[in-house]
C-alpha cells in the first residue's frame, strides 16, 4: 500500500512540474506575442478599413456624378492615386523600415 501512494505522490509531483512548466510557457508566448502595443494594432486595423472605404465609396460617387465618357477614366484615376497614397502611408508607418515596424519592436524588446 505504501508503494502505491509513494507512486501515486511521484506522479502528481510530475503532473504539478508539468503544469506548472506549461503555464510559464503559455505566458512567454503571450508576452512574445504582444510585442506591438494594443493602440497599434487598433490604428493599423482602423486605417485598412479606412482605405478600403475610400477606394470603394468614392470612385462609384464619381462614376455616379460625371457624365458617362468621363466617369469611368476619372475613377480609375482615383482610385489608382488613393491606392499609390494608401500603399506609401502604409509602408511609412508599418513597412520593413516604418515607424511602427515589428522589426523595430523585436529589436527594442528584451525577453529573458
Amino acid at each position: 500500500m505504501k508503494r502505491i501512494i509513494n507512486r501515486l505522490t511521484s506522479n502528481v509531483e510530475r503532473f504539478e512540474k508539468s503544469i506548472k512548466n506549461i503555464s510559464i510557457r503559455k505566458r512567454e508566448n503571450i508576452q512574445k506575442s504582444m510585442i506591438r502595443p494594443l493602440y497599434q494594432e487598433i490604428l493599423k486595423s482602423l486605417f485598412i478599413v479606412i482605405s478600403l472605404l475610400i477606394d470603394a465609396l468614392i470612385p462609384l460617387e464619381i462614376l455616379r456624378r460625371l457624365p458617362f465618357i468621363t466617369n469611368f477614366i476619372s475613377a480609375i484615376i482615383t482610385i489608382s492615386i488613393f491606392l499609390f497614397v494608401e500603399i506609401k502611408i502604409y509602408n511609412i508607418l508599418w513597412g520593413k523600415n516604418g515607424r511602427w515596424s515589428i522589426e523595430n519592436f523585436k529589436s527594442n524588446q528584451k525577453f529573458k
